[in-house]
């Protein structure tokens, strides 16, 4: 059997991974799982650190109202203070200054003012206009029919003109309501309260209305006014924990708490932690650690895959190709130092060598003791019918009839032939074959030498272009009993006397037939040709049917009155690309 290419190359247009890829691939996915599990550790320290920072914002809103409610009862009671000092309540020409030193004092607070049971202002720390009436102010009717401290609504500051939460107090003189004191906490001092100058987590505080309006000086905070469905759950001593998203698509926790009865409300904002926020994970722990084992095992697996299988599988590669050349003696040393499994499968395949080595040794005694069994009988063969043809000369001493000298002479021309095919095969180097040029050129030679041509009246001329081309003896046989009964034909029916000039002509060219090599014999002369009515029947024609049958080709008969006849014979050649080193030119 003859191998048409190795496994890789047969299989080199379709893509196959090497085991190494194959490994890699399989210990990758089998590591995934530390990926995913990262990632769901991930989103669970996301998840705690989200919960967290509602508790914690839950406990700063609770801190942050505890802070604000002591500035608005500190307010009151500071107001109360003012309210009894001698100048304020008497309102002498100095309640204005008294009123402005106080103000100073407290930087908390942006102007104390006494407003009379008609809104107008009666006495102010800083001057307001004449015309500024505050009877229609929310807080101003509420302080008249409640009689007791009241928190308004934020707005800007007559006096200062920065926002403030107005708070208001009434005004007695000898126990009789006789006005009205207002001040007004700057929002500023309200958004410090309960943020630490150090943080720098983004929280911000803020002051919540009764109408749910926030207010603030720091835009960050991004939340214009709550709904009335929180204000009422705060209502109810519930710190409301809720998140928001602003224009700009981010994320805060905001925490709402009630002071003072629900009048204010104190909201707390601080930026809500992503799931996956990086300041939220354990880089280290969460991603590296994991990507790191990872890369160390597929590395491990590259490195093992290499010492332990790769190396030792071209190594025994390399042994069985050396084993394909038929050099058995090698043994795989370097395989006892590789694993146990590597040195099994070596020793496996120096047994296969050995194994191989005899049966080739086998088969090379027996093809040999063939090849002589052959070769002697080819010589016996050929033996045999040199002796026929001594017998056919014999017996030709003993003829007188020239007809019958000549069917015998004829007779052993065609032995005389089977004789030289056995003769080529028994001093051939393979039985099997023989070489055209150089076979069918003895025949001629013999064959002339044994008919008419030895006299010297007919020339033989021998040409070819086939090379070193051989057929086998299936072949052979054939061949040269057409050359042979061509040769004999033209001896007997080309040539009328005897001349110098008569000449036989035996050529041999190839040529190309739909992608087959032929090979074409031709026997030719210059005698006096084929007549117009002229067939040649008998043994000859009838021979050169049954002799191209058996090449499995045509023959052809050619000729023109005086002008001599041409007997081809066309065959496909069966072996054209041997390797003809074991064929030499006997």
């Amino acid at each position: 059997m003859r191998w048409q290419g190795t496994v890789a190359e047969i299989t080199a247009s379709r893509f196959r991974p090497g085991l190494r890829a194959r490994l890699l691939v399989l210990v990758a996915l089998a590591l995934s799982p530390i990926f995913v599990l990262a990632g769901i550790q991930a989103w669970i320290d996301g998840r705690t650190q989200q919960e967290a920072l509602k508790r914690e914002l839950t406990a700063s809103a609770r801190l942050l109202a505890h802070d604000q409610e002591v500035l608005l009862r500190g307010t009151e009671e500071l107001m109360m203070t003012i309210s009894a000092m001698p100048d304020v309540v008497g309102l002498t020409p100095a309640c204005n200054d008294t009123l402005a030193r106080v103000s100073q004092r407290n930087r908390a607070y942006t102007n104390f003012a006494i407003v009379n049971l008609e809104g107008a202002t009666v006495c102010s720390g800083v001057p307001v206009a004449d015309d500024q009436n505050f009877s229609d102010t929310d807080w101003f009717q509420s302080v008249l029919e409640q009689e007791s401290f009241v928190i308004g609504r934020f707005r800007i500051g007559p006096a200062s003109g920065e926002p403030v939460l107005a708070t208001a107090l009434p005004f007695y003189r000898n126990s009789v309501l006789d006005g009205i004191m207002i001040t007004g906490i700057r929002v500023s001092v309200i958004d410090q309260l309960g943020i630490r100058p150090d943080e720098s987590d983004g929280r911000i505080a803020g002051i919540v209305d009764r109408a749910g309006n926030v207010i603030t000086e720091r835009t960050q905070l991004h939340v214009d006014s709550i709904m009335p469905a929180y204000l009422a759950r705060a209502d109810e001593g519930e710190i409301v924990v809720f998140e928001r998203a602003n224009s700009q698509g981010e994320v805060r926790t905001l925490a709402l708490a009630t002071l003072i009865e629900g009048n204010v409300y104190v909201l707390l904002s601080a930026p809500k932690p992503s799931l996956l926020s990086w300041r939220a994970l354990d880089v280290s722990s969460t991603f590296l650690l994991p990507t790191l084992m990872w890369l160390l095992a597929l590395i491990a697996i590259w490195i093992a895959t290499d010492h332990l299988i790769l190396r030792w599988l071209s190594y025994l590669g390399r042994i069985a190709r050396l084993y394909g050349l038929g050099r058995y003696e090698i043994v795989p040393v370097r395989a006892e130092s590789a694993p146990k499994e590597i040195r099994d499968l070596a020793d496996s395949f120096q047994w296969m060598a050995s194994r191989i080595a005899e049966r080739d040794e086998e088969l090379t005694d027996a093809l040999e003791y063939k090849q002589t069994l052959i070769r002697e009988v080819h010589h016996r063969v050929k033996n045999n019918l040199q002796i026929v043809t001594s017998l056919l000369s014999l017996q030709l001493g003993n003829v007188a009839d020239p007809n019958a000298v000549r069917s015998l002479k004829e007779a052993q021309a065609r032995i005389n032939a089977l004789a030289m095919v056995h003769r080529n095969l028994y001093e051939a180097e393979d039985l099997r074959y023989i070489r055209i040029a150089p076979f069918l050129s003895e025949l001629c030679r013999l064959t002339h030498d044994a008919g008419p041509g030895d006299g010297g009246n007919i020339k033989l001329i021998f040409e070819s272009k086939l090379g070193d081309r051989v057929i086998n003896t299936d072949e052979a046989v054939p061949l040269s009993m057409f050359v042979t009964e061509a040769m004999t034909n033209a001896y007997k029916h080309a040539f009328t006397g005897a001349s110098t000039e008569n000449e036989i002509r035996i050529t041999l060219t190839e040529f190309d037939r739909d992608g087959t090599l032929w090979v074409e014999a031709s026997v030719s002369d210059n005698g006096v040709g084929l007549s117009e009515d002229e067939k040649r029947h008998g043994v000859g024609s009838s021979l050169f049917e049954a002799f191209a049958i058996q090449l499995e080709g045509e023959f052809e008969v050619t000729g023109e009155s005086g002008k001599g006849v041409q007997v081809s014979v066309r065959f496909p050649l069966e072996h054209p690309d041997l390797d003809l080193e074991n064929f030499p030119v006997e």
